[in-house]
């Protein structure tokens, strides 16, 4: 079976190399929860509904919306701040906890799966390629075409 810093390697890598599928996928409620669970797990505490926007790279808006499920799921409390009244900030729940954790147990389940199918060597040139990809993707950004650039 593969070792758990392979897995946890593999896995971290992963989400830095496809962040921006992840974010695509917002319309998918699962996956925007999912997202927003694993940025409150890895918080250091409460963080507000802007800091989980500018994370997923989405409006504050789109994050709400995944806030409200998330709330009526019991996932995530809110709590209006003690110096300003106007920010809320966004922890987990116990049973966000427990979610957060069972994922973690089947992602882990499933990249040590992947790992011992394909192999480590295979994963890591993979990431290695990957990673070249995003270094040339990033500068090299073309121009897009105007209509496309007004928001008007």
């Amino acid at each position: 079976m593969a070792d758990i810093k392979d897995v946890e390697y593999v896995f971290n890598k992963l989400s830095e190399t496809t962040p921006t599928e992840l974010n695509s996928r917002m319309n998918d409620t699962q996956a925007g929860i999912g997202a927003v669970l694993k940025i409150l797990s890895d918080a250091d505490g409460a963080v507000t509904c802007g800091d989980i926007a500018k994370k997923m790279g989405v409006s504050t808006a789109r994050v709400a919306v995944l806030l409200k499920k998330m709330v009526a799921k019991n996932l995530i409390c809110r709590s209006v701040g003690t110096d300003d009244a106007r920010i809320i900030y966004i922890s987990l729940t116990d049973e966000g906890r427990n979610t957060v954790k069972e994922l973690r147990e089947l992602i882990t389940q499933h990249l040590s799966r992947l790992i011992d199918v394909m192999g480590m060597e295979k994963i890591m040139t993979f990431i290695e390629l990957s990673d070249e990809m995003k270094r040339v993707a990033e500068a090299v950004k073309p121009d897009l075409p105007k209509v496309l650039k007004d928001k008007k």
